[in-house]
């Protein structure tokens, strides 16, 4: 995955909630855009606490190397 092109799905204002497919089969949902830290190499995602879903609480963090991503997609965004 090229470093450039998720820099531009966290950066999307309204931010879209989406999934990281990596090689190995593990997908990572990332709802919170602020949770993660993208470097040159790898995107340490934050995965929330599943007991307080929020922004600014993260329960760990998994460290994926790029080369890793074999697609992005976007969640559906619950219906009000």
């Amino acid at each position: 995955m090229q470093r450039d092109t998720l820099r531009e799905w966290l950066k999307r204002r309204p931010f879209q909630p989406f999934r990281v497919h990596l090689a190995d089969g593990r997908i990572y949902d990332i709802r919170f855009p602020r949770m993660n830290l993208l470097a040159q190499t790898f995107i340490k995602i934050g995965i929330p606490a599943p007991d307080i879903p929020s922004a600014m609480v993260c329960d760990h963090t998994e460290f994926v190397c790029l080369k890793e991503i074999t697609r992005l997609e976007p969640l559906s965004t619950p219906s009000s």
